[in-house]
C-alpha cells in the first residue's frame, strides 16, 4: 500500500483564496480532506491601481487567520502557502507579504507566470498519462488562462513539443480597457481584435505542431462544458470545436449581461467569462482543433500534487525533470547550438555531479540547473561570436523557461555567463545581482561545467568515453581517445583551478 503524506495548501488567487487538507499518496491519487474558499476580488483592484488598499489586506487577513484555525482544528503542521498574479502584481507587495505574514503565520511563495503555469501542467500531465493513455499519440495542447497570462504547453508521446507564455490573461484583457469602453455594444468586437493581435505573433512557432486536441481546465471552461455535453459527472469531459464554436456564433453580442443570462452568473463571474471564451473561440479557431477536452484540475491541487510529489515520489519528479531538460534542448536548437556538442556536456557535467554527491553539498534540483546550464551554454553564439557568454546570460534571461523560477534561472544565466571566462567576482553587476545562496549553487555547477565543457572543447567528440570517480582528495576523470587530445588536456587544466578553489579537490585526467 503506498505510503501517504497529509498537509495543508494556501492559495491566494486574483479571485478567491482557498485552503486544502490534502491525503497524497502519488500524483493521481490522493483525497481532498476539506477544502474552503472565499471570493476576494484582488486581480481587478491590482490591475486597476497597482496596489492592494489596507482595507483588501485586512480581509485577506481574516480570512487567512480563518485557515490557519481550520489547519489547526485538523492539527495540520505541515502547510504550503503560495500566492499567484494578485499578489505577484501588486507595487507594494512586499508590504503585503509582511503583514501577511506577522497576521496570520503564513510565509507565502509568490510564484511567477511561468511557474504557476508549470504547477497546472504537471497535473494535467499526470492526470492524462494515467486515465487516457490514447491523449498524447496525436499533439496535444494545453492552454491554461490565467487573470495575467496564458500558458501554450505542446505535448506528444511524453515529450514537450514547446512552450510559450503571453501576458494576456482575462483579467488584465479586461483592464486594457476603460470602464467606458466596456460598456460599449461593440466592446465584444474589440476584445476579439486586440485578442487577435496578441496571439497571432504565436501562431507561426507552434502551427507546425498540428495540434489535434486543446485541454482546457478553469470554471469558464467548465462552465460552457456542462452545457455542450451530456456526460457532466466525468472528466474529462469531451466537446465537439464544432459546437463550441456555433455556441459562441449564438452568444452575439456577447455582453455581460447576456452571460449572466445564459450561464446564471453573478456580474463578476460574467466579466471573466467574456475574454475567456474569445480567447478559447481564438485558438479553436485558429489552430484547427479536432477534439476539446476539459478537466476539473484547478491551481490550488494542482500545487497540492507538486507539493506531494516533492515529498513522497522522486522518480517522478525525475520524469519530469526529463521532460524540461528535453525542453532545453529544443530552446538550444532554435538558437542554432551543436546538439551533438551540448549533449556531450551535459552528460560529463552529470557524471560530475554524481561522483562528488557526498561532497558537493547540491541537491537534485540544483544537478537539474547544472544539466540546464551545460545544454544551453552556447545559445549566445547565435547573436555574436564576439563576448558570447554575454549574449546567453541576455538570452536566457529573457526566455521563459519552463518549470524553472526566475531565481533559477538567473543561477543558469550566471553560470553560462562565467563557464568560459574570468572567474565570478562581486565586482561584477552579473554576479553581485544574486544573493548568497544564488552565488554558492552558481560557483559550484560553473566550476563544474568548465571541467566537462573541456573535455569536448574542440567540439569534435575525440573523447569516446569517459569515467569519473573521488578518490580521496582527487577527482579521477578516465578516458579513451584515437586521437591527439592536446587541446583538451590544456583546457581541463585551466579549469582545474576554480575546481580546486571551490571543492578543495584535484581534477586529474587520465587515459584507461
Amino acid at each position: 500500500m503506498k505510503r501517504k503524506t497529509t498537509f495543508g495548501v494556501v492559495h491566494i488567487g486574483s479571485i478567491h483564496t482557498s485552503v486544502a487538507i490534502v491525503a497524497y499518496r502519488s500524483p493521481t491519487d490522493f483525497d481532498i480532506i476539506e477544502a474552503a474558499n472565499k471570493e476576494i476580488p484582488l486581480g481587478e483592484e491590482i490591475f486597476r491601481h497597482q496596489r492592494l488598499s489596507f482595507a483588501s489586506i485586512h480581509e485577506l487577513c481574516r480570512v487567512l487567520q480563518g485557515f490557519r484555525q481550520l489547519l489547526a482544528d485538523y492539527g495540520i503542521t505541515e502547510v504550503y502557502p503560495i500566492a499567484t498574479t494578485a499578489i505577484r502584481e501588486a507595487e507594494n507587495s512586499l508590504g503585503i507579504l509582511d503583514l501577511l505574514k506577522l497576521r496570520t503565520g503564513f510565509v507565502f511563495h509568490v510564484a511567477d507566470m511561468t511557474e504557476e503555469i508549470y504547477y497546472k501542467f504537471f497535473a494535467l500531465h499526470q492526470k492524462l498519462k494515467k486515465n487516457h493513455e490514447v491523449i498524447g499519440k496525436k499533439p496535444v495542447l494545453l492552454l491554461d488562462v490565467t487573470s495575467g497570462g496564458l500558458g501554450f504547453t505542446g505535448w506528444q508521446n511524453g515529450s514537450l513539443l514547446f512552450q510559450n507564455n503571453i501576458a494576456s490573461g482575462r483579467l488584465s484583457i479586461l483592464e486594457h480597457f476603460t470602464k467606458e469602453e466596456r460598456s460599449d455594444i461593440m466592446f465584444p468586437s474589440a476584445v476579439r481584435d486586440y485578442i487577435h493581435a496578441a496571439l497571432s505573433p504565436l501562431w507561426g512557432s507552434i502551427e507546425h505542431a498540428k495540434i489535434h486536441t486543446l485541454v482546457l481546465s478553469g470554471f469558464e471552461a467548465r462552465i460552457f462544458a456542462s452545457l455542450l455535453s451530456h456526460k457532466k459527472d466525468t472528466s474529462p469531459i469531451q466537446i465537439d470545436p464544432d459546437a463550441f464554436l456555433s455556441m459562441t456564433t449564438s452568444l452575439i453580442p456577447l455582453t455581460t449581461r447576456k452571460l449572466m443570462h445564459e450561464f446564471n452568473l453573478n456580474e463578476q463571474r460574467a466579466k471573466l467569462l467574456l475574454p475567456t471564451l474569445l480567447l478559447y473561440e481564438e485558438v479553436v479557431r485558429t489552430m484547427h482543433i479536432e477534439s476539446i477536452l476539459v478537466i476539473d484540475t484547478t491551481f490550488l491541487i494542482s500545487y497540492a500534487v507538486w507539493c506531494g510529489a516533492i515529498k513522497q515520489s522522486p522518480k517522478v519528479i525525475e520524469e519530469q525533470n526529463e521532460l524540461l531538460l528535453g525542453l532545453a534542448h529544443s530552446i538550444a536548437a532554435r538558437y542554432s547550438c551543436n546538439p551533438d556538442h551540448g549533449t556531450r556536456i551535459e552528460e560529463y557535467a552529470a557524471m560530475f555531479f554524481t561522483a562528488l554527491r557526498n561532497v558537493h553539498g547540491m541537491t537534485e534540483r540544483q544537478g537539474m540547473l547544472l544539466r540546464m546550464s551545460a545544454i544551453l551554454h552556447e545559445v549566445g553564439k547565435f547573436v555574436n561570436l564576439r563576448n558570447y557568454t554575454l549574449y546567453s546570460w541576455q538570452l536566457i534571461l529573457g526566455t521563459d523557461i519552463f518549470g524553472i523560477t526566475d531565481a533559477e534561472k538567473e543561477i543558469i544565466a550566471c553560470i553560462d555567463y562565467y563557464y568560459n571566462r574570468d572567474n565570478p567576482d562581486q565586482h561584477d553587476r552579473h554576479y553581485r545581482e544574486l544573493t548568497r545562496k544564488q552565488e554558492i549553487i552558481a560557483d559550484k555547477c560553473c566550476a563544474i561545467l568548465r571541467l566537462a565543457d573541456a573535455l569536448d572543447r574542440g567540439h569534435s567528440g575525440k573523447i569516446k568515453s569517459v569515467s569519473v570517480r573521488l578518490v580521496k582528495e582527487q577527482l579521477i576523470v578516465e578516458y579513451t581517445a584515437e586521437d591527439d587530445i592536446s587541446l583538451i588536456r590544456w583546457s581541463f587544466q585551466r579549469a582545474s583551478v576554480l575546481f580546486c578553489e571551490i571543492f578543495g579537490i584535484e581534477p586529474v585526467l587520465r587515459r584507461k
